[in-house]
This record gives C-alpha cells, structure tokens and sequence, in this order.
C-alpha cells in the first residue's frame, strides 16, 4: 500500500504545471461565465454611485444640472458605457442562464452557441448606446 502511494505522489510530481492562466484556452462559455461574473460585481460596485446621482438630480433644479452637466463629460460617458455593457451582459447572460436551469440549450453545441451569442449581444447593445451617448 505504501508504494501505490508513493508512485501516486511522483506521478503527480512529474505531471507538466501550467501557472500561466493566460496561455490556457477557455471555452467560450467559461469566458462568457467570467464576463458575467465580472458584470455582476461592476453593477453592485456602481450601485452607490448611481444612487447618489439619482438622489442629487431629485434634490432640486441645481443638483438635476449638476448631474446633467457631469453626464455631459466625455470620460464618464466611457464609463457609462462600460456600465452599459455590464447590465447588457449581466442580463442577457441571466436569461441565458435561466433557459440552462429549465434544460432549454444545454447541448455543448448549443451552450457555446448561446455563449457567443451573449456576448455579441452584449457589445451589440453598448453599441447601440455610444451611438446615442456620442
């Protein structure tokens, strides 16, 4: 028993390590899986923000100019639309992930499909905002 052991253990050893997670391809669903992840806490870490400006703009004709003019800047449209693209991807992302809890879609051909379709969407609609945005 000892030596079934030990000859897992130096299997194990000699068994190739790639630390480098940049090298490695993912498929496209585990990249879509990280964008919504990454969407997920990009929303809730805005959330403050978004809150703050929402309570400024009803606070009176000044801080609804305030919030209009600070909108009006070029650097935080660029963020708005990062911000547009994580509500698009976290959206479209749950619904597709929905679907996948009813078993609609979970063929791997149809999963990656969908994946890709997600996130073409996603960009799609940010898109479609920097074109209203600019």
């Amino acid at each position: 028993m000892h030596s079934s052991v030990h000859s897992a253990v130096r299997t194990a050893k000699n068994r190739p390590k790639n630390l480098n997670l940049l090298s490695v391809r993912f498929p496209l669903s585990a990249v879509m899986s990280v964008g919504h992840r990454a969407s997920g806490i990009l929303l809730f870490l805005a959330l403050p923000y978004f809150l703050y400006l929402l309570q400024l703009s009803l606070s009176g004709e000044n801080g609804f100019l305030q919030v209009k003019n600070n909108l009006n800047s070029t650097w935080l449209k660029m963020l708005m639309l990062v911000f547009i693209w994580a509500l698009a991807h976290h959206f479209i992302a749950g619904i597709r992930y929905f679907l996948l809890d009813m078993d609609i879609g979970i063929e791997r051909q149809t999963a990656q499909k969908s994946a890709l379709l997600v996130m073409i969407l996603g960009v799609l609609v940010t898109a479609i905002a920097a074109f209203f945005l600019f």
